[in-house]
């Protein structure tokens, strides 16, 4: 029988919130206890803990808010999360929609002295095998692409794949099996109004529903 966890590391609680802001999510407790698979007292013990020891402010919405303090280790963290997923693709060879699992075992080890030198050895401006950029996150692809997600697409229109979810493996799977990782593009044909959509992927067709459309971000463009 599944059990939920009774506690996760501070540090979880704060890329996990992190997390839910650079998604457009709003941070709640009950949002991290099904994030983190932790029982709810559990999570609000964590919370007036770390409110107390200056990581975060909970307001009287219960809306969870990062201070600086809380943030910049939030930062440091997925940094490493991400360069340890490069390190995976790129020297190791590890399956695409595996690495974000894999990466989430072994970022806790990565020292800051060994994070730094990954950073040089793929560079600040590189992104994460999902598409999001290792310093700036989700602000920064928005900001420099005006990224918008796929479902906000019109028919007629071309996008570039920018950032897919990571989260969820066998939603990478059904990506990567129809050729939708980043750097892939395509035309928009048609919108039902179920909001399945009909992608042109080269000379083949591809239908998305809502669910994974709201999934994957990308940039407009107009052909050369």
């Amino acid at each position: 029988m599944h059990r939920e966890k009774t506690s996760v590391s501070r540090e979880d609680y704060l890329k996990a919130i992190w997390g839910f802001i650079q998604e457009e999510q709003t941070p709640i407790a009950a949002r991290l206890a099904e994030e983190l698979d932790v029982t709810p007292p559990a999570v609000a013990a964590a919370l007036k803990r770390m409110a107390r020891d200056g990581y975060l402010r909970v307001r009287d919405d219960g809306v969870i808010q990062l201070t600086s303090k809380g943030r910049a280790i939030a930062d440091k963290l997925v940094l490493r999360h991400r360069l340890v997923e490069k390190l995976l693709i790129e020297v190791i060879g590890v399956k695409w929609s595996k690495v974000h699992e894999e990466a989430e075992r072994l970022e806790h080890g990565i020292s800051e002295e060994v994070a730094q030198l990954l950073l040089k050895r793929f560079g600040p401006d590189s992104t994460c095998p999902h598409g999001v950029p290792l310093r700036g996150g989700m602000a920064k692809l928005r900001r420099q692409n005006d990224a918008v997600r796929l479902s906000e697409v019109q028919p007629g229109e071309r996008v570039e794949i920018l950032r897919v979810y990571e989260k969820d493996p066998k939603f990478l799977e059904f990506v990567e099996s129809r050729q939708l990782r980043p750097g892939a593009r395509a035309r928009v044909l048609r919108r039902e109004y179920d909001e399945t959509i009909t992608l042109a992927v080269g000379k083949r067709r591809i239908y998305l529903g809502q669910p994974a459309t709201s999934r994957i971000w990308v940039r407009r463009f107009s052909p050369a």
